[in-house]
């Protein structure tokens, strides 16, 4: 079963309400909002996909926030984002989170979606969730947009490496069809001094499986002690892990990442646009048991990222 972290309860809270999700159909005349999101509309003819991506050069920055906050912190964070995190859950049926998705499609983002079942690893690890998952799979793809999927997002402490590896190989396999692309999001602080870990859960065959590798990373410590690995760091410190593994071409991703400071913000930006063959990177939006929401110099940098030309 999950560690249920206040991050991972706004998650799932985030689910529940994916249905209500406001668009820029819906705002049409409503002020800065409507403005905010018909920027991401007229942006919809851009190529999210990953191929596209990594031949233009210019990472998909997004965001990460729960859905009942969606609204609200993209009018404050203005235009630019081009890709959005979404959590669903397959114990929640196949179309968890399906009109999300499809939201965010129509605002011309990448959905990185990352699924879990509940809390039955051993049941997925069994492959009592393929039907379902297969069932999921179809309706992504039937959008026929690029969408990058991963399943169990930050597995360390909630499962073993074997565990996660057996479940992963059950359930991705149905979701590699059409434009959809699989690959994982591990926790980004294994990189600091546990790669020997990380190796455990990118086994080579699960490297051979993913079309890309994508990591959740966060500055430890607090902002009167910050820790001293910071995100930018880690997004460097994935290349160079891929490198080692025979991977080097390897595209990635990073599913959440945030500081404690605005210049660590903005390190983590100019790692996203400055390291080769990066897809996506969605800054968390919200609080955990730290207070992550973007405001004054932190928001400020995150928001230059976004205007930066090779982002655009």
């Amino acid at each position: 079963m999950e560690t249920m972290s206040r991050r991972n309860a706004l998650r799932l809270a985030g689910g529940a309400v994916g249905a209500g999700v406001v668009g820029t159909t819906t705002l049409a005349g409503g002020g800065a909002l409507a403005e905010t999101l018909a920027g991401s509309e007229a942006r919809r003819r851009q190529r999210t996909g990953l191929k596209a991506v990594l031949r233009r050069g210019t990472p998909l920055i997004g965001m990460s926030t729960p859905n009942d906050l969606w609204a609200q912190k993209v009018e404050q964070v203005g235009p630019g984002l081009t890709a959005r995190r979404i959590y669903a859950d397959l114990a929640r049926g196949p179309e968890s989170q399906l009109r999300t998705i499809e939201q965010a499609h129509r605002d011309g983002m990448l959905p990185v979606v990352s699924y879990k079942v509940g809390g039955d690893i051993e049941g997925a690890a069994r492959g009592d969730w393929n039907r379902v998952a297969q069932q999921a799979a179809d309706r992504l793809a039937a959008f026929n947009k690029p969408t990058a999927v991963a399943f169990w997002h930050e597995p360390y402490t909630d499962m073993s490496p074997r565990q996660f590896v057996r479940a992963n190989r059950q359930i991705l396999p149905h979701f590699k069809q059409g434009r959809l692309r699989v690959g994982p999001i591990l926790n980004g602080f294994l990189l600091d001094r546990q790669e020997d870990v990380m190796d455990q859960f990118a086994t080579d065959r699960m490297l051979r499986l993913w079309d890309w590798f994508g990591i959740d990373t966060y500055q430890g410590g607090t902002a009167d002690n910050p820790g001293p690995m910071a995100p930018g760091d880690r997004i460097k410190a994935l290349r160079r892990y891929l490198r080692r593994r025979g991977h080097r071409h390897m595209p990635i991703g990073v599913g959440e990442y945030n500081g404690h400071s605005a210049e660590t913000v903005a390190s983590a930006g100019e790692a996203l646009l400055s390291t080769h063959r990066v897809w996506f990177g969605c800054i968390w939006n919200s609080t955990d048991e730290r207070d992550w929401r973007l405001d004054g110099a932190r928001l400020r940098a995150f928001q230059r990222t976004l205007e930066d030309p090779r982002a655009m």
